[in-house]
């Protein structure tokens, strides 16, 4: 299993827009083969700062889904509400640690 978070600095003005895309592409995405889990998350002291908890099967799934039109979509919509990239970082767990 493969997790990524990414995490997205929204502009204050833009967040009930950025909030609908992210639930579109949230709804969609969790239909995909290879999903395991999308979850999003706010800051609890900036509610411009948005988190994406993503859990994947394997890398085929994530290449799928970087390359599905809905999410293509959602990047091309958020661009222009979000400051700067997105910090996205992918991890995995330590086996030996349970």
């Amino acid at each position: 299993m493969i997790t990524i978070v990414a995490r997205f600095d929204v502009k204050p003005d833009c967040v009930d827009k950025f909030i609908r895309l992210a639930a579109d592409c949230t709804r969609n995405t969790r239909k995909e083969n290879g999903n395991l889990s999308y979850k999003v998350f706010r800051e609890r002291y900036d509610n411009a700062k948005f988190t994406f908890i993503e859990e994947w099967l394997n890398d085929v799934a994530i290449d799928k889904h970087n390359n599905m039109p809905h999410f293509k979509i959602f990047l091309t919509m958020i661009a222009p509400l979000i400051n700067g990239e997105p910090e996205i970082t992918q991890i995995i767990n330590v086996p030996a640690i349970r």
